[in-house]
């Protein structure tokens, strides 16, 4: 159960100059305590069970934080598996889903995991006994409705990998009624960063009308994540997807949202390193790069910079250090102008920039800090050299 909301202050731009480095990531425990504890009051009203989902941020400082407010943790991998059950102890569940789930790691999975859901009928059939022995077992379904425009964040394209097709389940069970057997529950994510829950609402009036016997036999659902629930327009329809499953089937369900509760907490500081003049433009090069925040450069949209202000009279392209010509944070203006030397911090950074982060060019990572809401700092994490040289198979101090 959470612990009582703490009355912190979410930082300001004159609190980064507390940070002793740059670039870097820091995490406001303020903005972390604040979602956390939206959700768990979402979570808690409608009898929900809530996880986090690791992948959005993995920083153990960060998971640390949110522990107190979560029923475990949802991973998709042996290693995010590993870490939750690091971080939490014994106590918390450890869920895991993942299309590629290997032979020589399921004995450990199901030692690691309380639930384990099976991505298709065919890892089903390999493995489900073995999971069903020691874990709760579940399947994951793909409703068929898509939300998403861009199909690569898309669960329910067309050819999707990502769980087994409501017509490919009911004809499985039609041939043989043992064919989910080992199943306890289902497992539905078909979302991406929503602000829409009338979606959910929908996913389950489809589970609903199309999967009705089947989930009168489930013990659980999971819901997935995807939705942005501070952002939300009306939380109604998620009570009204949630009270569906519980009053009709009685169902725990289950939510396991990522970025809803890590994006605002998370910023990255950089500071200036050049100032020049390219055909008319002022361009700011920056110590940091689009290779810390990667969905820059993938999804092509400009971060939120904390203290621009768009009708300042100094506008500069912030570009990052690396040698690639495309990295370009984006456009902004200030009222007063950059020197060399000048810190900038990017905000609503903190889910996937650090989890998605390389070290293209040889440039190193930032390192992480927990700011409190007291302004207080701590290091969470720091990469150095000897990491970039057992990526590359040299060791520290080996000639090459």
């Amino acid at each position: 159960m959470a612990s009582p909301l703490q009355q912190l202050e979410s930082p300001r731009l004159s609190d980064f100059s507390a940070i002793p480095e740059s670039p870097a990531f820091v995490y406001s425990t303020a903005d972390l305590v604040d979602d956390a504890s939206l959700i768990r009051g979402i979570a808690a009203e409608t009898g929900c069970s809530l996880l986090y989902s690791v992948k959005a941020c993995e920083v153990g400082a960060v998971l640390g934080v949110l522990v107190p407010y979560l029923d475990g943790f949802a991973t998709s991998s042996l290693f995010e598996a590993r870490l939750a059950r690091r971080v939490q102890g014994s106590d918390g569940e450890v869920h895991l889903t993942t299309p590629g789930l290997r032979a020589e790691e399921v004995d450990e999975l199901v030692g690691l995991c309380d639930y384990v859901s099976m991505n298709s009928l065919g890892q089903l059939a390999r493995y489900g006994q073995t999971v069903a022995a020691r874990a709760s077992c579940g399947l994951r379904v793909n409703p068929g409705l898509s939300y998403v425009e861009d199909d690569r964040y898309d669960p329910g394209r067309r050819h999707s990998k990502l769980g087994v097709g409501i017509d490919e389940l009911v004809a499985a069970e039609r041939v043989s009624s043992g064919a989910l057997r080992d199943v306890d529950g289902l497992h539905v994510h078909v979302n991406c960063d929503s602000d829409d829950l009338s979606e959910l609402l929908e996913t389950v009036r489809r589970l609903d009308a199309r999967l009705g016997p089947m989930l009168s036999r489930m013990e659980w659902v999971n819901l997935g994540g995807g939705y942005i629930f501070g952002d939300v327009e009306s939380i109604d329809p998620f009570y009204e997807a949630v009270g569906l499953l519980r009053s009709k089937y009685d169902l725990r369900v289950i939510i396991e949202p990522g970025a809803a509760m890590v994006r605002r907490a998370g910023y990255l500081v950089s500071s200036v390193l050049d100032l020049f003049e390219s055909d008319g433009k002022q361009i700011a090069v920056l110590d940091s790069t689009v290779n810390h925040m990667p969905e820059v450069f993938e999804y092509q949209f400009q971060p939120d910079l904390l203290g621009a202000d768009e009708d300042g009279s100094n506008g500069y392209i912030l570009a990052g250090c690396s040698c690639l010509a495309g990295d370009v944070f984006g456009e902004y203006s200030f009222t007063e102008p950059l020197e060399v030397g000048s810190q900038v911090v990017f905000e609503n950074v903190g889910a996937y920039a650090l989890s998605k982060a390389h070290m293209f060019n040889g440039i190193n990572l930032p390192s992480v800090y927990v700011i409190k809401g007291d302004g207080q700092v701590t290091l969470a994490s720091r990469s150095t050299e000897d990491e970039f040289f057992a990526r590359n198979g040299v060791g520290t101090g080996a000639a090459v």
